[in-house]
């Protein structure tokens, strides 16, 4: 009996596949081909389809449709196969055709397949075999060809034409059909359609399943149900072998044939999310680490993890398919382990984070970043059980130990919300200094100028009382900051030089204050102390790359400011490499935002049209970074657009700016640096994927979570009580909530701290 699917509908997405295994059967190819992969992934469908259009020179015959030719010599090497391989192999097992042998399912009958396979190869040299199986058979002479899961596409794709022509999406509704003839999904339905295959790992034998349900539900319902779990992937009666009806029988199948050990190892680490390394599978499991590396190798082997990539050093990173790891977390609950694997998971990753957080300063901060980026979801996941248990101080902690990385990384907007959750109703005079000083540095970094001075000033008040001299200078640079973005330019000095004042005492060189006195001194004209003050400040750098690419880009603007076109735009090139490097998203777009100021001036049509894009560009990077600093002084960039847009036209303002909107940073990058177009525009979005509300909509639903009333709402985003109850009103629309209290609990549910921004 076919698999489930196995002729049911199109084939469809793997005609790359094909023509790889064409030219892997030519004539002086492999004679052993094994095809593997985990459960669902279409293994016997692919290789059925290449026995069905093989012929003898290695080339696929061209698809006529309908069975295989006859075979005159079938019957009797059919004969010869059962005869040698035993009455395991089944017709179900054995295929074939014009001198090739398909085995299907050959973990299921490991030691008959071996058998078989090395009985015949000596003495049939004219036969080939392709194996299709969950593991390697390890024959001697075998080429491993892996199955991997259908293409799902990309989280930014919205047009409903392109998404069509996705192989994962492609297969659902081709099945839905199957069900539902004349199913045409509207454009929301292809956006839910591409969530629901990232969910299944684009594994062919989910989303059949999960399209059958399409009877039932529509694609949104659908999804809601997928992110609970697999459960609304178990069909109804269908037809098929029993570890092909269902996905959970599927891994099943290959999960029951592991060893104690192997099993505790592998429920251990679906805790992780995001991927894991050796050092947390030992940590995880508590086993030695020759043990870890043997129990890996056996897990890749059969499938169940794979390596998803290799760290500069050599050492592998592995990552399992959400649905194994589903399928493991759900063995863990029965287990009883859950709790203790979920605490040993938090404490491993905060304890990892902690240590990387001395080097966030400093020369060695690229590798820092660059290792918290990697550990991003698993210290999101951390994040929620610690909150989830009670000890929401301990993630408080966390961020304060690695608040460069929050900015970095572009989670200020979601941090800054689960901050002001956990402060809410706290006094500032008598709580934690540092949770209330970040979340001021952080509502200053959301241009909530009014609420940042409110807390800032009540910080650097309380601890000049304590004596905190440290926090103390932190607290007056954020304040000249803010200072500076509301034009207030004699309290910035002040500020900045109370800062300075303090933090001499304590030996804190000052980035802040030091770049924003460079910006003042530029804003009034004063372009020989703003280059010394960038100068001797990147001097003292003491190779944090962070201060030399901010220092770096500032010095560029002084420079353009001055009329040396080369040098700013060398300088702030420079910053913006560096920038890049450090995956720093508000640093990318102050560097792209720099270089448009300075492009704003040329009279070099290919700088302004360039710099048009770069406008889209940073602002599609500032909206996903969240954070107003680095930023270029108040007005200029505004000054720049409205000089761009006289010299291009409004139509062509308008086309380069959308194709700026739809660029990766990488592109934009790039794009800055001369090295490449734009990419071709597609249908703008004006919200993440994840909701349905506004930038705007989404400060006022996240105040509205943290306590904020609608006065305090209006004050905080410096617009109107009647336009904050306006938003609030589309907001509760939008969201289907009937009270603030629905709107915060949506939030609670939507975001967490360490939340990535998108």
């Amino acid at each position: 009996m076919p698999e489930f699917g196995a002729t049911r509908g199109r084939f469809i997405g793997r005609e790359r596949e094909l023509a790889e295994l064409a030219r892997l059967a030519g004539a002086d190819g492999p004679r052993v081909i094994s095809l593997v992969g985990p459960a669902g992934v279409g293994k016997s469908r692919l290789a059925r389809e290449f026995l069905q259009r093989w012929r003898p020179n290695g080339q696929p015959a061209p698809r006529r449709g309908g069975e295989p030719c006859p075979d005159p010599g079938a019957d009797d090497l059919l004969w010869l196969l059962h005869t040698v391989g035993a009455a395991e192999l089944s017709d179900q097992h054995v295929l074939v055709r014009r001198g090739l042998v398909l085995l299907d399912d050959a973990e299921q009958q490991r030691d008959a397949v071996l058998t078989l396979v090395r009985s015949l190869l000596p003495v049939c040299p004219q036969l080939r075999f392709v194996i299709a199986s969950r593991e390697r058979l390890h024959l001697y002479g075998e080429q491993v060809f892996p199955v991997g899961p259908l293409p799902v596409g990309t989280p930014d794709d919205s047009d409903p034409d392109a998404l069509a022509a996705v192989p994962a999406i492609e297969l659902f509704v081709d099945r839905a059909r199957s069900v539902r003839p004349g199913y045409r999904p509207t454009a929301d339905d292809y956006r839910a359609l591409a969530e629901i295959c990232r969910l299944l790992d684009g594994l062919p034998l989910a989303i059949e399943l999960a399209a059958a349900r399409t009877t039932l539900f529509r694609p949104k319902a659908l999804l809601r149900r997928l992110a609970d779990g697999l459960a609304v992937l178990e069909p109804q009666d269908t037809e098929g072998p029993a570890p092909q009806r269902s996905l959970r029988s599927a891994i099943g199948a290959s999960v029951e044939r592991l060893s104690r050990a192997q099993h505790d190892l592998l429920d251990s680490v679906s805790v992780c999310s995001g991927g894991f390394d050796l050092a947390a599978v030992q940590a995880l499991a508590g086993a030695e680490p020759a043990a870890a590396e043997r129990t890996m190798e056996t897990l890749i082997d059969r499938s169940l993890v794979e390596v998803a990539t290799h760290r500069p050093d050599g050492e592998p990173r592995f990552r399992m398919l959400r649905t194994t790891r589903l399928y493991a977390a759900d063995r863990l609950r029965r287990t009883g382990r859950a709790e203790q694997l979920a605490d040993r998971h938090a404490g491993y990753f905060v304890e990892r984070a902690r240590a990387l957080a001395p080097d966030l300063s400093g020369p060695r901060q690229a590798a820092a970043l660059g290792a918290l980026s990697v550990e991003h979801e698993n210290l999101r996941h951390a994040c929620r059980h610690l909150v989830d248990t009670g000890r929401a101080a301990a993630v408080l902690s966390l961020i304060l130990d690695v608040s460069r990385y929050v900015v970095a990384s572009g989670q200020v907007a979601a941090t800054h919300g689960w901050l002001g959750r956990h402060l809410a109703g706290a006094d500032p005079a008598s709580a934690d200094v540092s949770g209330w000083l970040l979340y001021g540095g952080l509502c200053a970094c959301l241009r909530q100028d009014r609420r940042a001075r409110s807390l800032l000033v009540e910080v650097a008040a309380r601890c000049r009382r304590t004596g905190d001299t440290r926090r103390e200078a932190l607290a007056l640079g954020l304040l000249g900051q803010v200072a500076l973005v509301r034009r207030q330019y004699d309290e910035a000095a002040q500020r900045w030089a109370q800062s300075r004042a303090r933090g001499a005492r304590v030996g804190m060189a000052g980035m802040l204050v030091a770049d924003g006195m460079a910006t003042l001194a530029l804003l009034r004209g004063d372009l020989t102390t703003a280059a010394r003050l960038c100068a001797r400040h990147a001097a003292s750098s003491a190779g944090d790359t962070l201060v030399e690419a901010v220092l770096a880009v500032r010095a560029g603007a002084v420079a353009g400011a001055a009329g040396d076109q080369s040098a700013a735009r060398s300088r702030i090139e420079s910053g913006l490499q560096l920038f890049h490097q450090l995956h720093h998203l508000p640093g990318v777009a102050f560097a792209l935002e720099s270089l448009v100021i300075v492009a704003a001036r040329s009279r070099d049509p290919r700088q302004r049209a360039n710099a048009v894009r770069l406008v889209g560009a940073a602002e599609a990077i500032r909206s996903a970074a969240g954070s107003a600093y680095p930023g270029c002084p108040p007005g200029m960039l505004d000054q720049a657009l409205v000089r761009l847009q006289d010299a291009v036209g409004e139509p062509a303002f308008r086309r380069g700016r959308q194709e700026g909107h739809v660029a990766s940073v990488s592109e934009a990058v790039a794009m800055a640096m001369g090295g490449t177009e734009a990419p071709a525009p597609v249908t703008p979005r004006s919200a993440t994927p994840e909701t349905p509300l506004t930038a705007r909509e989404l400060q006022v639903a996240r105040l509205v979570a943290a306590g904020h009333t609608n006065r305090q709402v209006a004050v905080d985003l410096d617009i109107s009580e009647w336009t904050a109850i306006n938003h609030l009103r589309h907001v509760m629309r939008k969201l289907d909530c009937r009270s603030r209290v629905g709107v915060a609990q949506w939030i609670l549910n939507a975001e967490l701290p360490l939340s990535r921004e998108r």
